[in-house]
């Protein structure tokens, strides 16, 4: 699901490196960031239960790429910056 998603609203090979994907919600386009357990994190956080669970999310508004520089705005000129940051581990 995650990789139609991502296939759907632009394909940049930086982006299959990582957990890395673009969403759009109306006319805006969101750029998300998944950060997910090593076996390291495991051992300092007692609330992470496996390799590779989401430890942190970030949701970024974007008008362009930012690995590849392609816009991926259709005619909005000007983009209110805003994030959302969700913090799924012990650690806060």
């Amino acid at each position: 699901m995650l990789e139609e998603v991502r296939d759907l609203i632009h394909r940049c090979s930086s982006c299959s490196l990582a957990e890395v994907w673009f969403e759009e919600d109306g006319p805006d386009v969101y750029l998300n960031l998944n950060m997910v357990a090593t076996e390291e994190d495991l051992e300092r956080d007692h609330y992470l239960e496996y390799e590779g669970q989401t430890i942190e999310t970030v949701k970024v508004q974007v008008a362009f790429c930012p690995y590849c520089g392609q816009k991926l705005t259709r005619g909005k000129e000007v983009v209110v910056p805003q994030f959302q940051h969700h913090n799924f581990g012990g650690k806060k």
